[in-house]
C-alpha cells in the first residue's frame, strides 16, 4: 500500500525542485560506500525549506498508518535521518532517539542517545537508503541494546536487491515513502533528464555495482 498518487507526484517535486536529487549522468560520483553513482540524494536539504519538509513528515505519518507499523519509539540514524526522525516522533507524540555512527569514548559508551530502549520497538526513520550498510549498523545498535526493530521508513531509497537481502537476514523490512521510479517520471517532466538518460540511469539502479565499468566511466568527485 502506498501514499496517494497526488501526493507521490508532490513529494517527487519537491525533491527535484529544491535539489535533493541531483543527476551526474557523464561524470558519476563515488559514495563512501565505494559504489560509484549517477545520482545523488540528500534529502537534508529539505529541512530548509518549510513547505517541502512539512509534506515530507506529513506524508511519513500518513504513510506509517496506511502500513499500520505499531511501535513505541522513534530512532533517527546520525546525520541525514535525524531531523526527520524528530520532526516525525514530535508530530506523532512518540518518544525521540538516535543512533551514533560510532560509540562515544566517554561515559557509557553507547551509540544510543536519547532514552533506554530496552524491550521497546522502535521505528528507524533514514533520509535516504541507497546500499543500506549505515542503516543496518543501526539495526544492530539498537538490537544490541535490546530494542526490538522490525521495521524501517526512508523518504527515499534505491531499492537495491543486496540491501533487501541484507535487512531480510536481520528480520528488518525497508520501506520507501515512494518508489524511486517516480522520481525519474517527475525528472522526465521537469525536462532534467531525457528519455535516455532514463533508461541509462534504470540501468544503474539494476545493476549498480558493474554500470560503471560497462559504461566505461570513472567517478569524477568523492561523496562529501
Amino acid at each position: 500500500m502506498y501514499i496517494s498518487k497526488i501526493a507521490e507526484d508532490i513529494l517527487a517535486e519537491r525533491l527535484l525542485s529544491y535539489g535533493a536529487v541531483t543527476f551526474y549522468k557523464d561524470a558519476p560520483l563515488r559514495l563512501k560506500s565505494g559504489l560509484v553513482t549517477p545520482i545523488y540524494v540528500d534529502n537534508r536539504k529539505l529541512t530548509a525549506w518549510p513547505d517541502a519538509w512539512h509534506d515530507v513528515i506529513e506524508t511519513m505519518a500518513s504513510r506509517i498508518d496506511q502500513l499500520k507499523l505499531d511501535f513505541d519509539v522513534v530512532a533517527g540514524v546520525e546525520g541525514a535521518g535525524v531531523s526527520h526522525s524528530a520532526a516525525l516522533a514530535y508530530r506523532l507524540y512518540k518518544p525521540s532517539i538516535f543512533v551514533r555512527e560510532s560509540a562515544k569514548t566517554y561515559g557509557n559508551k553507547s551509540r544510543v542517545e536519547g532514552g533506554d530502549v530496552q524491550g521497546k520497538r522502535v521505528l528507524i526513520i533514514e533520509d535516504h537508503i541507497s546500499t543500506g550498510l549505515s542503516l543496518l549498523s543501526a539495526v544492530e545498535a539498537l538490537k544490541a541494546e535490546g530494542a526490538c526493530v522490525t521495521d524501517c521508513l526512508a523518504v527515499t531509497s534505491f531499492g537495491m536487491e543486496e540491501t533487501k537481502n541484507l535487512f531480510q537476514k536481520q528480520n528488518v523490512v525497508c520501506h520507501e515513502m515512494l518508489p524511486f521510479s517516480k522520481v525519474l517520471d517527475k525528472a522526465i517532466e521537469l525536462g532534467q533528464i531525457t528519455e535516455e538518460d532514463r533508461a541509462r540511469l534504470d540501468d544503474w539502479l539494476a545493476n549498480p555495482w558493474t554500470w560503471a565499468a560497462r559504461h566505461g566511466l570513472v567517478p569524477q568527485t568523492n561523496e562529501n
